[in-house]
């Protein structure tokens, strides 16, 4: 398979006022709790080093298929109900195709 074959998935979570170190801790949770996840090679988060309440999930997939059933797994679906206590509105979710690259996928 081509990298370009790869779906790239951002998600951007914004932390209620207090809950920022809930939501980080509970977001690396979920990084640990997905990394069995069949057709997973990259799932990391990262906190806004300006705000502190913005989060940003950064994904690779090896098809459209292994995304859905990520968004469908026990751990995910658990993980939203807790979120609704901890972010403000919904998340932001963008879908991408690599185009070009340099360096290693995650496997």
């Amino acid at each position: 398979m081509g990298f370009k074959e790869i779906l790239v998935v951002t998600a951007r979570l914004r932390a209620k006022q207090g809950k920022e170190g809930e939501l980080r801790t509970a977001l690396e949770q979920l990084v640990l709790d997905c990394g069995h996840h069949e057709g997973l090679l990259l799932y990391s988060v990262h906190q806004d080093a300006s705000d502190p309440t913005t989060f940003l999930f950064y994904e690779h997939y090896l098809s459209e298929r292994a995304f859905k059933e990520h968004l469908a797994s026990d751990e995910l679906v658990t993980a939203q109900k807790m979120f609704n206590d901890l972010t403000e509105g919904e998340a932001q979710l963008e879908t991408w195709r690599m185009t070009a690259r340099i360096g290693e996928i995650c496997q």
